[in-house]
């Protein structure tokens, strides 16, 4: 269950990550976040962990760095949704994601022990 899960939040922010670069539905939620000038970034963060995290499969290291670094930034954009008034199926994605990487996260820390 772990590795589906870990697979799963892996592609996902790698595919969200390229998007931010080339749909360009991605760059007006950027806009509606404030975060225009930080697409570049988040994007670049997104597809970087995600890439580690899948990598991680293979180095528990890798994959408690990544998993931490991809919870805070679905914890950031949690944050983001609640603060421009977004509902709760808007909000959802970033809840799940978050909720998906902390497992990943505490599971791992868990079983390196």
């Amino acid at each position: 269950m772990k590795k589906l899960i870990i697979l799963f939040s892996g592609l996902s922010h790698l595919l969200y990550g390229i998007f931010s670069y080339t749909i360009p539905f991605y760059k007006t939620e950027f806009i509606r976040y404030g975060y225009e000038d930080y697409r570049s970034i988040i994007g670049f963060a997104q597809i970087s962990l995600g890439i580690c995290l899948l990598i991680g499969l293979r180095s528990n290291n890798l994959i408690l760095f990544s998993s931490f670094a991809l919870a805070l930034l679905m914890a950031g954009a949690l944050a983001t949704r609640i603060c421009i008034g977004d509902g709760l199926l808007d909000s959802s994605p970033a809840f799940v994601y978050l909720a998906f990487n902390l497992y990943i996260f505490t599971n791992t820390l868990k079983n390196k022990k």
